[in-house]
């Protein structure tokens, strides 16, 4: 019996090991996967989000990711969803800025300077928001005013809408995007004050809106002069680049955004000394 009972257990121990052995291999198989906008535990080396303290644990796309098509938008076949720039965020600057992120998308492909992406943009994803949203849509239409646009190149006349903006929306959605590029760009936080010239914007309620048109006008021909032959960051550059410069005597960095071809934007950043 004492025989007979160590060669049960032997035969119990090898069974187990096999078991064992097969649980092992199934394990090995087993990979996890890591959402593309989360930071992995293994990469991260106490990363903190580009705008505050907090420890990073995802990565903000800049511009966001919803300026750039999606393949089913797309009929050439270009994937502009690729070598996108991202940085180091937490939770609260990133999901909880997605619909200011959806009104910097608007503003930008319902203006006649856009190029033919921009254009589709509008008639494909913005189209499928408004169906199910119509709310911001409402909010643009609410005091639209027929206008005349004259070309200054042609002469040639366009009849159009102007629509309201919430330039303080705007400007602050703008601003934590510069932030993130100026992270991007410099490897450190953005701590200066910031002023935000959007080029394609114009002024038509206010008194003095001529003299504010032309003063943009000036400065949109003038920075367009001032980075001429600079380098331009962005793998999208059909959707968004942009282009950097300091200015060490007045501790000055200026960049310029350019979306959907015509849509520019100029940023000066003082430094805080």
């Amino acid at each position: 019996m004492r025989g007979s009972y160590k060669t049960r257990l032997r035969a119990k121990r090898t069974r187990q090991k096999t078991k064992n052995k097969k649980r092992k291999i199934q394990f090995a198989k087993v990979k996890k996967v890591t959402p593309s906008n989360k930071i992995s535990s293994k990469s991260r080396k106490i990363k903190h989000c580009y705008m505050c303290e907090k420890e990073a644990v995802t990565v903000e796309h800049v511009p966001p990711k919803c300026l750039f098509p999606e393949k089913k938008d797309v009929s050439d076949g270009v994937s502009y969803r690729e070598q996108l720039i991202t940085v180091p965020s937490c939770e609260d600057h990133n999901t909880k800025k997605s619909s200011d992120d959806e009104y910097i998308l608007y503003v930008l492909v319902m203006n006649i300077p856009t190029n033919q992406i921009g254009k589709n943009q509008f008639s494909t994803k913005v189209m499928r928001a408004i169906q199910r949203r119509p709310q911001l849509m409402n909010q643009f239409l609410k005091n639209q005013k027929e206008v005349y646009l004259r070309d200054l190149h042609t002469g040639l006349v366009t009849q159009t809408i102007a629509l309201d903006i919430d330039m303080t929306r705007f400007i602050s959605a703008i601003e934590m995007m510069v932030k993130a590029l100026y992270y991007n760009h410099f490897s450190e936080k953005c701590c200066g004050e910031i002023l935000i010239n959007p080029n394609f914007l114009f002024s038509l309620d206010a008194k003095n809106s001529q003299s504010i048109n032309q003063e943009i006008q000036i400065l949109s021909a003038y920075t367009e002069k001032y980075f001429e032959g600079s380098k331009r960051f962005g793998n999208n550059s059909e959707v968004f680049y942009y282009q950097v410069t300091k200015v060490p005597e007045r501790s000055t960095t200026v960049f310029k955004l350019m979306f959907y071809g015509d849509c520019s934007i100029t940023v000066f950043i003082d430094s805080m000394n």
